[in-house]
């Protein structure tokens, strides 16, 4: 449980990671990460998931963009829920868009992407996730913000995702372009610092609950 110290967007990271020196692989978070998720009551998950929601809102990135690209989530997962905010950014007239996997492995990670007009107008990949269909492709390009999943991330900018590669290949071109890129992560699940690899793509805020910490674009 946060004190209210740890609620400010100044907050340290949780008390286990304080004074840590030694490296910890990205395999060994992200089995943390899972862990962590999965012990989420659904009342917790959900209670979580809306600050959050509330707190991303108030990102001007966020406020002011026409096209934001996001995620579906995987709630069994305990995957931070986009819902709220896809909901909040249809209200406002801005237009959502989901990734549509076009290749999965051994295939090098492909993704194209689409304009999400409602749940019913989705079908579900071959992992289960939500993806649009019926609608039309989008530039990359053309995106104004992206809402990045992850397991969990590090104050340094680097997140733990589930080792695809699909967001690093595709966020590679946006980030040199300057497009923020917002992780969605649960307070437990922010880290001082994540082990990074040559192609790995940092993001340009990471928000929690109860604080967000705001890096370099």
């Amino acid at each position: 449980m946060c004190t209210s110290s740890q609620r400010a967007d100044s907050a340290p990271a949780d008390s286990w990671q304080q004074g840590r020196q030694e490296t910890v692989s990205k395999e060994d978070l992200r089995d943390r990460f899972r862990r962590t998720r999965r012990s989420l009551s659904l009342e917790a998950y959900a209670s979580r998931s809306r600050s959050m929601a509330e707190r991303a809102r108030r990102r001007p990135e966020i406020r002011s963009a026409k096209r934001v690209h996001t995620y579906w989530p995987r709630t069994e997962h305990r995957e931070a829920d986009t819902r709220p905010l896809i909901g909040w950014m249809h209200e406002r007239g801005v237009e959502v868009v989901l990734p549509v996997v076009t290749q999965y492995p051994p295939a090098p990670p492909a993704m194209e992407h689409r304009l999400f007009r409602g749940r019913e107008a989705t079908e579900p990949n071959r992992w289960g996730i939500p993806e649009p269909v019926g609608t039309r492709a989008v530039d990359p390009a053309t995106i104004d913000v992206v809402l990045v999943p992850a397991l969990g991330a590090g104050r340094n900018g680097h997140r733990v995702g589930h080792g695809t590669g699909y967001y690093d290949a595709f966020l590679r071109p946006l980030a040199d372009a300057g497009v923020p890129r917002v992780a969605l992560v649960f307070d437990d699940c922010l880290v001082d610092a994540v082990p990074a690899d040559a192609h790995d793509v940092p993001v340009s805020a990471i928000v929690t609950e109860h604080q967000t910490v705001s890096l370099p674009s």
